[in-house]
């Protein structure tokens, strides 16, 4: 009869190394002995071990000794093994697999515990390393980080100079509205693409694409593009993005034990041009002090408006391209997707309006009063 089976085949690993050694297993109502090739007989109480009901049969045993404690492992492939057990000691060893049972599912929970953990740590621990280190990075720092981001654009080598000059004294004035000094040499850069955005990198540079100087109307709007990315460069919105995408490496790093990759990475930092995306957060604050600036600064706050209504226009055209043709317009400006530093919302505008209420009935003086911008500007 199977149940009254008491001979069976078995391998045992000692804890030792991960060397496997075969064993003749003998069940009696008392314990389990294994015998050894040898002639050595192992004597294992049934009152001494932890088991589990699968196939393979596996049962444990924790043992002291010299060696430290360690744990024994006997594994039994036939199937009938169990039923066996069962049948010449069922009090004592069904007894004593239930603990076993409890034990896996007890590392199972604090498995998942500390998955989760990880998970938690890897997403909110990075915006908080970056935003404590952020104040200790040297601008020397930021300064080589955005000229290896420069080097990789395709900037335009001779611009108008009648159009970089607009945008150099624009900056100029608005550098001279910020409170107290900045570390920073701002400089313009023009892309010659013809996408309707604007950038700025870690360091001082600011790049406006040709498309945003097509559409705008007057250097009122450029100036409020231009204090917009002044802001992100002032309050280091790239460099704590950097940071935050180095933070999260780290962390992911501590946990799979993979630091070398991570250094790889941050090697390669300054071409991934990805870490510069920029939260909806640092957004609307360089949105907020971008307007202050300009308030500052005695510009006209309505040309900042109303190039932020044509860019939302701009991405509200976007989206409602056919599919087609918003598949060629995608892969025409996948290069620049990564700069996509204007998300849209739906307030942004309103915010920028009721920022500048107190100064609506306010005469401007034209930034430029012998100007006509239209005349200068690229040509659509």
């Amino acid at each position: 009869m199977v149940g009254r089976k008491l001979q069976f085949a078995g391998a045992l690993f000692d804890g030792k190394n991960s060397q496997k050694h075969f064993v003749n297993v003998e069940l009696t109502p008392q314990e389990i002995i294994l015998n050894r090739p040898g002639g050595d007989r192992d004597h294992w109480a049934f009152s001494d071990l932890s088991w589990s009901a699968n196939t393979p049969f596996n049962i444990e045993r924790l043992v002291k000794d010299e060696y430290g404690e360690r744990l024994e492992t006997l594994v039994v492939e036939d199937s009938d093994f169990y039923t066996s057990v069962l049948n010449i000691a069922p009090q004592n060893f069904a007894k004593q697999g239930k603990r076993l049972d409890f034990s896996w599912k007890l590392n199972g929970i604090l498995i998942l515990v500390l998955i989760l953990f990880a998970y938690g740590l890897i997403k909110t621990i990075p915006e908080l390393v970056a935003d404590r280190m952020v104040e200790k990075i040297p601008v020397e720092w930021e300064v080589t980080v955005g000229q290896t981001l420069l080097d990789l654009l395709p900037i335009d080598q001779e611009p108008d100079p009648g159009v970089i000059a607009i945008l150099q004294e624009t900056v100029e004035r608005l550098e001279k509205a910020v409170p107290g000094s900045q570390p920073y040499d701002l400089k313009v850069y023009i892309l010659p693409i013809d996408q309707v955005n604007a950038l700025a990198l870690p360091g001082g540079a600011i790049v406006i694409f040709e498309g945003l100087l097509k559409k705008a109307e007057s250097p009122e709007e450029l100036a409020g593009v231009l204090a917009h990315e002044i802001q992100h460069i002032l309050l280091r919105h790239s460099t704590r993005g950097i940071l935050r995408h180095t933070a999260k490496g780290f962390l992911t790093a501590f946990f799979l034990g993979d630091v070398n990759a991570v250094m790889e990475g941050v090697v390669q930092l300054a071409s991934e041009l990805e870490t510069l995306g920029l939260s909806r957060e640092m957004e609307e604050e360089a949105d907020q002090k971008g307007m202050d600036l300009i308030l500052s600064a005695n510009i006209d706050p309505r040309g900042m408006i109303r190039i932020f209504e044509k860019l939302t226009e701009e991405q509200s055209l976007q989206k409602e391209l056919p599919d087609r043709k918003k598949i060629v317009e995608e892969e025409k400006q996948k290069f620049t997707s990564y700069f996509s530093t204007h998300p849209s919302g739906s307030n942004r505008v309103a915010q920028l309006k009721a920022q500048v209420q107190t100064d609506k009935n306010k005469t401007w003086t034209p930034l430029f009063p012998h100007l006509n911008w239209n005349k200068i500007k690229p040509e659509n």
